[in-house]
This record gives C-alpha cells, structure tokens and sequence, in this order.
C-alpha cells in the first residue's frame, strides 16, 4: 500500500519579519545577564560616586579691553581684539608663571595640573557683542578653587598690562624723537626766513613749511600727553566667589547613570550571545529550523523509583497521563495527541516514528506519554521499542525485554506472542481500558547482527502487517546522531521530531530535517520539550474513582452505518523471518 504524503506549509519558504516581540524574547531568555550586568554599572557608578573626591569650580570673569593708542574707546576697536588669541594667552606658559608665584607654587607643579583643571573659555552668546574670558579652576576645596580662577584672571592681567605697557614706552618714546625732529626743523626753517626777503618767493615758500611743521609739532604734543589717560591695565576683572556646593554629577545621578549604563551593556551582551547561541530556545526557532508546525509543548521528564517484576528498584521516566491524568503535563501530551489525529486523519497515516535531535530528549518517552494517550481516547495502540541500542519502553511499562523486535526480524514468528498488554506504566496501574487497547512491543535480544536487522527492508513488512491491527504504531528511535533514525524513518507513514530547550543546536534541527528528507521521510511537525516543569494541579477525587477515559470513537462501513469502536484483539498473521537471522531466544507468551 504505498504511502500517502501529507500537505505541509512550507515554513522556511519566506525569513519570518522580526518584530518588537522577537526582541522581547531575547531579553526574555537572557534577562539574568541583563540584570547582572546592569547591577554591576549599578556598583560601579556608586563606589566612583562616593570613593571619588568632591571637586569644586570657580570661575572668574575678564572683561577685555582694547583702547587705541589715543585714548579711543570705540566698539570698532573693541572688536578688533582676537578672543581665540587672548584665550591661548590665558592658558600659556608666562601666565601659568606669574600665577604660580600668586598661588605660591612651582611653575612645573602648576603646568602638570592646569592641563586638567584650567578651563579658558569664551561665552558663544557673546563672541560678537563682547570681549569675555571666563577662567574656572577646579579644586578639592572651595577657597583653593576660588584662588586658583582668581590667580590666573590676575595673572593674565598682568601679563596683558606688561604688553600694553610696552607699547606705550615704545610709543612715547617714538612721539618724543618726532617732537624733537619737528622742533629742529622749526628753528631751522625760522632762521632761514628772518633772512630772507619779505617780497621774495622763498619767502612765501618758508612761511607755509613753517606753518606746517608748527601743526605737526602741536599734534605730536598732543599726542604725546594723550598717552598719560591710555589705559594699560588690559581688562577689568570680575573675581570669582566661593563655591558653595561641588561641580559636576551628584551621587544619585551617577548611580542612576551606573545602572544606565549597565542595561544597555547588558542588552547588547544579550543580543550578541542571541546572535551567536545555536541553542534553540522556543517554538518559533525550532519552527524555523524544522520547517514544520509545532505539534505541542510538552514539560522535561520526571523521574520516579519503580520497584519492577524482579523486584529491583530502578528510576523510569513518569508518564503523566497515567500518574496525573489532571495536571498540565497530562493536558499538554492530549494537545500533541489532538494534533497528532488530527495529521494522521488528513493523511492517513498510520505507523509514527518519533525521534530526538539529541540525547538530551527520551524519544521512548514521548512515545509512551502519546501511546497512553492516544489509547485513553479509544484508539488501538501498538508501542514498538525500535530503538535496539536502549528503549526505555520495556523499562517504563514492566514487561520482560528477553524476546521482541530483533527476534521476529531475525527469525520470523508471530508478532502477537511477543507483544505485551503493559497494566503499569512507570509504577502506576493503567485502567483496563487502557490495558485493552495498549500493546507494546520490546526490543528483543542484542543479536551480533542486530543493526543490519534494523535496517533490512523487514521492519517495513512489519509495520505494513500491524496496520490493520491497531490504529496507531509508534516507534520510539534512537537519537538521530545515529543512522538507525533515518533508516527507520523511511519505512512510517511519518516523523515527529523532539527538541530540546536551552539544549538542541539549530544546526543539529536542519541537519536532521536534511537527513530525513534525503531517505524520503514525511516530517509531519515537532515537540518542543521545555526546561520548566509543569504544575500537576491534582483534583481531588475518592479512591474508587478512575481517570476519565473518553470514549472509543465510532467508526462507519461503507454503507454508511455506524459501528463500535473495535475493541477485538488484534489479528493474529505470523510474520516472515529476515534471512540469515538466528533468534537466541523462544518466543515468550504475551503477558496478560
């Protein structure tokens, strides 16, 4: 009967938009590495805030001047001073000097630490309309800041005045040279006059350069005692006060720019391990990867001691549809039953393997806690423990593992003999109508030949044989790190992929989607097992009450009549021995 296909969406078809949720989740994922570094610029920012020093700023004012040589005090000649030049001035060597012996410090001392607390600067507001130097000095205390912004207004001052001063010797004494040049010339032109003719041309020539050197000599007189009222001193100071709290960020708002800093180093950690971690850590990644649906979400497993038939104790993984058929964990394993009907009514599928990426999900499980599932809700199950290197299977439901799947395909036989109606599974008593319904089929004997017999075309001849049988067969597969997986993949109706939370690789995903689908497999979705455990939320119910079972489902013939749910036992049809297969073992009696 050959295989029918389901129609799947194809979710790797088009990238998926990211949205503000996608970076939520990421947030999400890693909100400890947020918080921890965020609490980390938290103390960083108060042991700077309350180990550092307090600084005080105090900052003095220069009012520029700029006369003319005569004593013009114009707004055209204010603005011909330079600002950027006299706020170099400020900040050179010789005004470092001078106010090195105000403050009563050596001049290379004060050099090193002007570089990191002298500010000169000039308001932008007023680069056009005046002529402001503000000088601030930072210091441990408020009086030594106060000194040292009023140390280098004096000392620019006075550094200014010395250049002035200069200017106006040098002016003076050129004005005296041209007075006294004039004054010569005078006399000399004088004599030559009472000498001559008073109607004679030369005459007239001396009268008029007389006339003219006379009112050079009276403007360079003027001139020369215009430079008493020039005003040398370069500026007019405003002096700084003393500061009266410290300068620069308080306590509070460095801890609240610690912790500021901190989130967003936090958050872009987060997203930089986001972008570099494989690990698949919800649905829409595994979604993406597998490019199938999600069937469910189940819970991590649970492990419970179980005393088994020879009376050794052992642990075995709970199952949570017969343990706690009320609890969440029970619901979220009857949300992938739903989803897995529901597949198999679209395509009817039949035979199921399930398979996990990694050793890090029990495919024999999954398999289990979907089997007691799928029986509770009236369905014919068959449990086959494909997984020859361990099934936990035969461990979970307590039924004796010396003959089973490698028998019947080494030496052929009757399936139904070495199949078994589990009545517990992990420690806890399964209904009777759960026991009708449910079979499980054991591994078997660990034959020399046992992997060759797992990937022979028999295990194919045997899921066709059991599918008029039971309405569900589902193989439990060993990681797909091994190439059982694959092979067995081939020979169902279709795979359904676990993973893991926090712990499957991205790349181990495609990497299993690529290898199925190379052996033709039918991928029909996955399971995403979570890393938080499910709340069982117990109901309370009298002893003498058992879970409740739904009903079988009725089935219709051809004529379109209603029947029963089919609860006869399944036929029996012996089953052809793989060549070359030598059993160790007789077949043993399907236990009650």
């Amino acid at each position: 009967m050959p295989r029918q296909v389901p129609e799947q969406e194809d979710f790797a078809a088009e990238p998926r938009s990211i949205d503000l949720r996608d970076y939520w989740l990421v947030v999400r994922r890693r909100w400890v590495l947020v918080v921890v570094v965020t609490l980390i610029g938290g103390l960083g920012g108060a042991a700077y805030a309350y180990n550092a020093a307090p600084s005080y700023a105090a900052t003095s004012q220069v009012v520029v001047t700029a006369e003319g040589p005569l004593g013009q005090s114009t707004q055209a000649s204010q603005q011909q001073v330079n600002m950027s030049t006299e706020q170099a001035i400020a900040q050179s060597a010789p005004v470092i000097t001078q106010a090195a012996q105000y403050l009563g410090v050596q001049p290379a001392v004060l050099q090193t630490t002007a570089a990191k607390r002298l500010t000169v600067t000039v308001p932008a507001s007023t680069l056009t309309t005046s002529n402001v130097l503000q000088i601030a000095w930072k210091a441990s205390s408020p009086r030594l800041a106060q000194a040292g912004a009023n140390a280098f207004a004096k000392a620019y001052l006075s550094f200014r005045h010395s250049q002035l001063a200069g200017q106006l010797a040098t002016l003076e004494g050129t004005l005296k040279a041209q007075v006294a040049s004039l004054r010569a010339q005078i006399g000399q032109v004088a004599g030559q006059l009472s000498r001559s003719s008073a109607t004679s041309s030369a005459h007239q020539t001396l009268t008029i350069r007389l006339n003219e050197l006379t009112s050079q000599a009276g403007v360079a007189d003027t001139q020369l005692a215009t430079l008493a009222t020039y005003d040398d001193s370069g500026g007019k100071p405003i002096y700084a006060a003393i500061p009266t709290k410290p300068s620069g960020l308080g306590h509070s708002t460095l801890l609240a720019l610690g912790l500021l800093i901190g989130l967003l180093i936090g958050l872009i950690l987060a997203f930089a391990r986001d972008v570099f971690d494989d690990r698949v850590r919800d649905v829409a990644q595994l979604e993406r990867r597998l490019g199938a649906a999600t069937l469910a979400v189940l819970p991590p497993a649970e492990h419970v001691s179980v005393v088994g038939r020879n009376g050794v104790k052992r642990q075995a993984p709970a199952i949570a549809t017969a343990e706690s058929p009320n609890s969440r964990a029970a619901d979220a394993v009857r949300v992938l039953r739903a989803t897995v009907v529901a597949a198999a009514a679209r395509g009817n599928l039949h035979t199921f393997l399930v398979v996990s990426t990694d050793a890090g999900v029990s495919s024999g499980r999954v398999a289990a806690e979907l089997g007691v599932a799928l029986a509770e809700s009236g369905r014919r199950v068959l449990l086959v423990a494909s997984d020859v290197r361990g099934s936990v299977l035969p461990q979970i439901f307590d039924v004796p593992n010396n003959n089973g799947l490698t028998d019947l395909l080494a030496g052929g036989g009757d399936p139904e003999v070495v199949t078994h109606h589990p009545k517990q599974a992990s420690g806890t008593p399964l209904p009777a109508t759960i026991v009708k319904r449910l079979a499980v089929l054991p591994s078997g004997h660990q034959l020399a030949n046992t992997l060759s017999i797992v990937h022979s075309s028999g295990i194919r001849d045997l899921l066709q044989s059991q599918r008029v049988n039971y309405d569900f067969v589902l193989l439990d597969a060993p990681p797909a790190t091994v190439s059982d997986a694959f092979a067995l993949g081939s020979h169902v109706d279709g795979v359904i992929v676990l993973a893991s939370e926090a712990r499957t690789r991205g790349r181990a995903v495609e990497g299993v989607r690529h290898s199925l689908d190379q052996v033709g497999a039918v991928v029909i979705g996955g399971v995403f097992v979570g890393r938080s455990k499910v709340g069982r939320h117990r109901q309370q119910r009298s002893p003498e009450q058992s879970p409740v079972i739904s009903p079988a489902p009725a089935s219709t013939d051809r004529t379109g009549s209603a029947q029963a749910a089919r609860p006869a036992p399944p036929v029996t049809r012996p089953f052809p021995a793989v060549p070359g297969g030598t059993p160790s073992g007789g077949p043993a009696k399907r236990s009650s």
